[in-house]
């Protein structure tokens, strides 16, 4: 894991700079969870493809059949991939020291009071590089997340055409 380094040419003298840093890394942040409940949708839609190819009938041919185990293999590949987008965060760079707006560093505090200290010891530049920092990682995780999504999305539409051809072999067969 690589270590983030502070910039040193990164100069606070505009506070509004600091604001327009933490809006940007909320943006991030709203973007990870757009790439969790797209991936969500795409959980269900998979599930109901596989149940639906459960539930068929066994008889029909082996075409009907072949149909059935690729919907089955196809929807399960979008479904894990799915998956794989919701816990995506593995190989981020480590941050070099707790900071005032990860949750987890916040939280490592002894109490409130310390958290209050150490947030308001800190400078605008102190803010202002965390910000940085985290906007970075969270970019890197939007940017794996839709990279998996975007491949659960093409397996999804290929477990819908076979679906959708199993039921009409289905339809012509009986």
């Amino acid at each position: 894991m690589t270590q983030l380094e502070p910039p040193s040419d990164l100069s606070v003298s505009d506070p509004s700079l600091v604001d327009s840093a933490f809006e940007i890394l909320n943006y991030n942040q709203q973007l990870i969870q757009f790439a969790d409940s797209k991936a969500g949708n795409l959980i269900v839609i998979n599930s109901l493809f596989i149940a639906a190819a459960q539930s068929g009938v066994a008889s029909g041919g082996l075409a009907l059949k072949l149909l059935q185990i690729m919907l089955v293999l196809t929807a399960g590949g979008a479904l894990l991939l799915c998956l794989g987008v919701i816990m995506s965060r593995a190989y981020l760079p480590r941050m070099p020291r707790k900071d005032c707006i990860f949750f987890g560093d916040i939280a490592q505090r002894r109490n409130m009071n310390h958290f209050v200290r150490d947030f308001t010891a800190s400078s605008g530049q102190t803010h202002l590089e965390d910000s940085l920092r985290r906007t970075y990682v969270l970019a890197l995780i939007a940017s794996r997340k839709f990279s998996i999504y975007g491949w659960a999305q093409w397996l999804t539409a290929g477990a819908a055409f076979l679906w959708l051809t199993h039921s009409l072999l289905h339809l012509l067969v009986r």
